[in-house]
């Protein structure tokens, strides 16, 4: 399928030119994806699409536009590329939208990154599906406790996507990746008509890299009736332990303001910060898009340049941001990337309960709920849940609090980074040991 789909767009990307447009990039892609929801002992919900669409970036005569349509027939992408090129040709000019420099495109990692799981993929039928599914649910059902679970909704996923680019400036690039997701979640019964609920799951390019399912439902059910009985804390500056699950959270505030689009309209909190310390020094994030089978891994980024592994935060100091070609010209800098690949945390020696252990008395942080984060000032104000910890044991769990602080100042209060990096997610966090948080409650 690679060698006919790069054909299609190098041919695409030659009638470009030969109908106006000095630079053009054109990515396509196919996708397919599967999902089997399981609720209460019934089959709830099959799923099953398969997607093909082409996304186009024209550079007509100092102008820029981007344009998508999943109508491949040859006639109608002629009549596309005309009736885009023309449009394109009524807008401002602008001269920093470019292609990238063909030697952004060099150096490509050629590791096998292992990103497509085929056999894999192709041994799940409709039938596993649900079997999996069901297995999430018989598991959550099985755990001490159940009697007070309401309801239990369980999902089984998969699906793979390739992509193809190239540009009219030599690159050419094609990425395959596949995925494999299980999913728990469950509703049980409190006192009074409060309904806890909490969720597991777990997701992989490879099937061989999941849990066994039985986990997965057998974990939801025990965060659930783990949270009966919250109530809130008194307001206070705490010490505080985010769950590596949880941390993924204000990793993202984090790294708001390091976007290059942030950067140029002003609205970033951390533009000038460049080579100082923002954080504690126990904090190291690097950028690692290359780790084998990593969810956040590619060869190449949106714009078709070759990825790099590259520090972001190194000992609390900031050491890069995330400019693609347009932002990076906007703001006289040489383009990185405007795409995230895997962050890996430096860790520490202490997995979750050994942080506990450490902290003593404060708040155990394992999920956030709404709130908001200021990427121009990084104010942010966010509600939490968890369990109030003493002696380094959970007391009782917590509800009804919240958060609130600023990017600039909280992260030098971090004092310690686990060891339990969170393995299914781009941000492969550990737990997060704060000193001095404050909190508000009742």
């Amino acid at each position: 399928m690679s060698r006919e789909l790069l054909d299609r767009v190098r041919v695409l990307v030659d009638d470009a030119g030969s109908r106006g447009a000095r630079g053009m990039r054109g990515a396509l892609t196919r996708s397919r994806s599967s999902q089997v929801r399981w609720r209460d002992g019934e089959l709830e919900q099959v799923r099953e699409s398969t997607t093909m669409s082409l996304e186009l970036s024209l550079f007509v005569e100092g102008r820029f536009s981007s344009h998508t349509t999943s109508d491949l027939r040859p006639d109608a992408l002629r009549e596309f590329l005309d009736e885009t090129i023309a449009m394109t040709r009524l807008l401002a000019e602008d001269p920093h939208r470019r292609l990238p420099d063909p030697e952004r495109y060099a150096g490509r990692c050629t590791e096998d990154l292992q990103l497509c799981d085929a056999p894999g993929a192709a041994s799940l039928t409709g039938v596993e599906r649900r079997r999996l599914a069901r297995t999430l649910e018989e598991a959550a059902r099985s755990e001490p406790g159940s009697e007070r679970i309401i309801s239990v909704d369980t999902r089984a996923s998969d699906g793979d996507t390739e992509t193809v680019v190239v540009a009219s400036n030599g690159m050419e690039g094609v990425e395959r990746n596949t995925y494999f997701v299980y999913f728990a979640r469950c509703t049980v019964r409190d006192d009074g008509d409060r309904r806890p609920m909490d969720y597991s799951y777990a997701v992989a390019l490879q099937r061989s890299d999941l849990p066994a399912p039985e986990s997965i439902g057998a974990t939801a059910t025990r965060r659930a009736l783990a949270l009966c009985g919250q109530r809130p804390r008194p307001g206070g500056t705490y010490a505080c332990v985010i769950e590596n699950r949880a941390a993924g959270n204000p990793i993202g505030s984090l790294f708001e303001p390091l976007q290059g689009h942030n950067i140029q309209q002003g609205q970033s909190c951390l533009a000038d910060k460049a080579g100082q310390q923002i954080a504690s020094p126990l904090l190291t994030i690097i950028d690692d898009p290359h780790i084998v089978r990593g969810l956040g891994s590619s060869t190449f980024d949106s714009e078709g340049m070759a990825t790099r592994r590259r520090p972001i935060i190194e000992r609390g100091v900031l050491r890069g941001f995330y400019l693609n070609t347009y932002y990076a010209s906007r703001l006289g800098l040489e383009p990185t990337t405007g795409s995230q690949g895997n962050l890996v945390f430096e860790p520490g020696p202490r997995d979750l309960e050994g942080l506990l252990q450490a902290m003593g008395t404060g708040l155990l942080v394992t999920d956030f709920v709404g709130g908001n984060s200021n990427a121009t000032t990084g104010d942010f104000s966010v509600g939490v849940s968890g369990h109030w910890i003493e002696g380094g044991r959970r007391v009782h769990p917590v509800s009804g609090m919240n958060l609130a602080g600023n990017l600039l100042q909280s992260w030098h209060k971090l004092v310690e980074v686990g060891s339990d990096a969170f393995p299914y997610g781009e941000v492969r966090v550990p737990s997060l040991r704060f000193e001095g948080l404050q909190f508000s409650g009742v």
